[in-house]
């Protein structure tokens, strides 16, 4: 079987390269499996990022309506104003009618 120094090199070249060849397949499995779970990662991050996008989109939808009927509704904003003081004027009035009344029977 081993008839000479050459044959037991050769042994031992084909069991390095044998050797060689499992470690290398090892390590490129857990490469392939490393890329996989940071793909993955990677596409729940960017899944998370879209659900959030939309999120803060009809969030902003909310606050652009909010705030157009603020604008509408402030338009009406003198007009109760004005409402509301001449209703205090009309009340104030009405109470000094009454005082005036009572000092004058007195």
């Amino acid at each position: 079987m081993f008839d000479t120094s050459k044959d037991v090199l050769n042994w031992v070249i084909s069991g390095s390269v044998v050797l060689l060849t499992i470690f290398v397949t090892w390590g490129l499995y857990y490469i392939v499996m490393l890329l996989k779970k940071g793909y993955a990662t990677v596409k729940e991050v960017s899944d998370f990022i879209g659900s959030l996008k939309e999120k803060l989109e009809r969030l902003e939808k909310l606050f652009d309506a909010i705030e157009d009927k603020i604008k509408n509704s402030a338009s009406y904003l003198p007009l109760l104003l004005k409402g509301v003081t001449e209703l205090l004027d009309y009340f104030k009035k009405k109470k000094d009618k009454k005082k005036t009344k009572k000092l004058s029977k007195e």
